[in-house]
Parts: structure tokens; sequence; C-alpha cells
């Protein structure tokens, strides 16, 4: 549309619709920062606070030295249920069932002198000490170790 041949009412009409267009505008620029302020963390406006981090220590808190510890070193790796390393339960078994010599122990008595659950030991003979070389049955739940 040509300037040159604009007439006045259409002027008049041009004016109140850029009029009605910037007050549209300028109703959504404070529709947008009132929901900033709901959807933001921080207010919009300026503060004059200093923020927490920035803040100095007091005389009555004074801030104290970062102190780093240096991790320990582990030893050995264990188990996070148990505690233990992982083969000890067999040098341990082994170990008793040796002592005990060709007479062998009960399940019972090797549980107690262990401190390990009876269960776990018919699970780790029926298992383990199945593929061990030397550990044998001797009568029902009692077994011996023929070692070196």
């Amino acid at each position: 549309m040509p300037l040159n041949n604009i007439t006045s009412a259409e002027l008049r009409q041009l004016t109140s619709i850029v009029k009605r267009k910037e007050r549209v505008q300028e109703e959504l620029r404070a529709i947008e920062s009132k929901l900033s302020t709901y959807l933001s963390p921080e207010s919009t406006t300026p503060s004059t606070r200093i923020p927490r981090r920035m803040r100095k220590a007091s005389a009555a808190h004074p801030s104290k030295p970062l102190e780093v510890k240096a991790p320990k070193p582990k030893v050995k790796q264990a188990d996070s249920k148990t505690g233990q390393r992982r083969g000890a339960l067999k040098e341990s078994i082994l170990a008793a069932l040796q002592k005990a010599g060709k007479v062998g122990l009960a399940i019972k008595e090797l549980s107690t002198a262990l401190g390990v659950k009876a269960q776990n030991l018919h699970v780790w003979f029926s298992s383990t000490g199945r593929k061990v070389k030397g550990v044998t049955k001797v009568s029902a739940g009692r077994w011996a170790y023929e070692g070196n």
C-alpha cells in the first residue's frame, strides 16, 4: 500500500491498530514477567542483599579452614556383606579340617568353630567343596581333608 494514496480515515484506522498492538505487547510483557517470577527460583528484581555464598564470616562464626583427609588404603578386598575377603571361607574350612585329621569334622562342629552358619557350610561343601581335591565325605554330615 503506497503511502501517497492513504486517506485520513485509513490513517486514523492504522494509528488505532498500532496503538492497540502496542497495548497488547505491553500486556504480554507484564504477563511474561509475572510468569517468570513464578517459574524461576530467583526473583527477577535486583536484590540489595548479598547472597549467602558471598557473605563474609563474622567474628561469632569464623570460617574454618578446609580439612582434607586422605583416604585410608585398603589392605584386602572385603565382601560388603560378610566382611571377608574372597576365598577366606575356603582357607578357614580347609585349615580346620586339616587339624581334625582323618576323623574329620561334623558340619555343626565346623560351624561353631568358624562362626559360620551351618547352612552356609552345607552349601559350600555341595558346590565349592566338591571341586577341591582332598575334601572327602567321611559319613553323613562329616567331612575330612586329606590334602598336602
